[in-house]
């Protein structure tokens, strides 16, 4: 069957099988290389995409649940300032490096910086534990975040300003 969805901005038609995960036709098909396939059970959160700019497991996710959907990976955000900014504040906060779970964190991240005005600590919380991550305080997080999320509300002012 074919599906069309939109990936990272751009609209994209594939043919896929009635057994087919999400995940499989977004890096076969798709070429996304920041997803992992690792658990296939959700357990693990290296699969994770923004779905209509909600976090989802696509390792579980039938591919046709794609279909006239919006699917955002990190690789739709890293070009961006905002990127820039939340993954120096993860460098700066984090004690410990989790280059595996790298894109699912900052993928959560910038679904914040996306889709809230003003972060809150139990909302940041709740986007760290989809990534199932046992590397980073969680603290450190919320502290990425809100510095990234006050550095980002201090540029957007000064822009307004001029």
């Amino acid at each position: 069957m074919n599906i069309e969805f939109t990936l990272n901005g751009l609209q994209h038609k594939v043919t896929i099988t009635s057994v087919e995960r999400a995940i499989d036709v977004l890096i076969k098909q798709c070429g996304i290389k920041s997803l992992a396939a690792e658990c296939l059970d959700g357990h693990c959160g290296k699969c994770l995409i923004l779905l209509d700019g909600k976090s989802a497991y696509s390792c579980i996710m039938p591919a046709f649940l794609l279909r006239d959907r919006r699917v955002e990976t990190i690789e739709h955000f890293t070009k961006r300032h905002e990127y820039d900014l939340l993954v120096a504040e993860l460098h700066r906060y984090s004690s410990q490096s989790c280059s595996g779970y790298h894109s699912a964190i900052a993928l959560m991240g910038m679904m914040l910086l996306q889709k809230t005005k003003a972060p809150q600590t139990d909302e940041i919380l709740d986007a760290l534990e989809n990534t199932h991550c046992n590397c980073l305080d969680p603290a450190d997080f919320v502290a990425a975040v809100l510095n990234a999320y006050q550095k980002l509300r201090t540029t957007r002012k000064q822009y307004e300003s001029e």
